[in-house]
């Protein structure tokens, strides 16, 4: 496990309130960098899932629960356990059904895939923008380039 990792981990299950804030503060910074109310809304929808699943995690001592969890899946950190009939918020929990993936999870993952197509959408849109200057660049070139032939002709 690199550094990084165990910072992570050592974070978020011996203080998640401190990640929390943290990681909290860093998508309103973003979110008041940007102006794009769309990439807004998804920084917002990543916030929100992040809250969910630090929700579940907080009210279980730490640990995210994964609802149905097979008893031959060994969790690779002690972060995630998986949940018994003492389970708190359960619903928000990682689910089987949901290939190990909770609500948060899912919030989370929609507001960064409407941030990349908004993105993308908008590389996208100024790049034909440019495609279209450049032709019209072309067009006259060869236009201009038509006519003085026209005249050179004439002569």
């Amino acid at each position: 496990m690199n550094l990084l990792s165990a910072v992570h981990q050592l974070a978020w299950t011996e203080h998640p309130g401190i990640w929390l804030c943290e990681s909290c503060a860093i998508l309103w910074l973003v979110v008041r960098a940007v102006r794009s109310p769309w990439i807004q809304v998804g920084v917002l929808l990543m916030l929100c899932g992040l809250m969910l699943n630090a929700l579940v995690t907080d009210a279980n001592a730490g640990a995210m629960p994964v609802v149905g969890m097979p008893s031959t899946l060994h969790p690779a950190s002690p972060m995630w356990r998986a949940a018994t009939p003492q389970t708190r918020l359960a619903f928000l929990a990682d689910q089987a059904q949901l290939e190990l993936f909770s609500a948060g999870d899912l919030v989370m993952l929609f507001g960064g895939i409407l941030i990349v197509a908004i993105c993308l959408h908008r590389t996208l849109k100024i790049e034909s923008s440019l495609n279209c200057k450049r032709l019209r660049w072309i067009l006259r070139k060869m236009n201009r380039h038509k006519t003085w032939l026209g005249k050179a002709q004439v002569s």
